[in-house]
């Protein structure tokens, strides 16, 4: 693929606004994740009446706290991917716009999650929102297994490759957890919808190891040039 034509002085410039439009487009993804939530009208509300209604949107929030969690995990990993960057392709923008229209899925697939949320007997509406999860974790793969090709010296360094690695990991742990809770729910419907609540802790406890091997056996990029 053939280097956008633009002089080298241009090069910093065109890569801040990918980076502006990429994060505009996920403040608008993360944005539209509250939408689908309506303040009740209930006539002649109660107490009781109304904590009945809220209680009635539980499983609309925790489907919220899933998106705005998953589209805030995909946005620091892309913030970290694009602070590796120093030269694009055209390859790289398309690839950019197709993570993007992953990401940009989400709210509907939330919104369709949460509205048939309590009805746990229902299979599909959690089906297609994890496979869009999945979706959005496959693209982020594919923009970092072209950025980190060495070939391409796309990059500000080499990267080693247990980084590499290190990132395809952090990629995939969330689709992988989610595809395990949708298993579950098959067997145990209430049960499985919890399960991506591991993911914290996976990322945070699970990674240790693998950070430090990679921390330990990694030079400074001073050191790699």
């Amino acid at each position: 693929m053939v280097q956008a034509g633009h002089s080298a002085s241009k090069t910093k410039f065109q890569l801040d606004r990918i980076s502006f439009f990429s994060d505009g487009v996920f403040a608008i993804a993360i944005t539209l994740l509250v939408i689908e939530f309506k303040v009740p009208v209930i006539e002649h509300a109660t107490d009781a009446a109304l904590w009945v209604s809220i209680k009635e949107m539980a499983w609309k929030m925790l489907g919220f706290i899933f998106s705005f969690c998953i589209v805030g995990y995909y946005w620091s990993v892309h913030h970290r991917i694009f602070g590796y960057v120093e030269k694009y392709t055209s390859r790289l923008l398309w690839l950019n716009l197709s993570f993007l229209f992953s990401v940009v899925l989400l709210p509907f697939t939330s919104s369709l999650l949460g509205e048939y949320a309590s009805e746990t007997q229902l299979h599909l509406p959690y089906a297609v929102y994890v496979m869009n999860i999945c979706l959005v974790a496959f693209m982020n793969a594919l923009l970092w297994f072209y950025l980190s090709n060495h070939t391409l010296d796309l990059l500000t360094h080499k990267i080693s490759k247990d980084r590499i690695l290190l990132g395809f990991y952090y990629t995939l742990v969330v689709p992988i957890i989610f595809l395990i809770s949708l298993g579950f729910i098959f067997i145990y419907p209430t049960v499985g919808r919890f399960i991506p609540l591991f993911i914290p802790l996976i990322l945070k406890y699970g990674m240790n190891a693998l950070i430090a091997r990679v921390n330990a056996n990694e030079k400074p990029p001073s050191e790699t040039n």
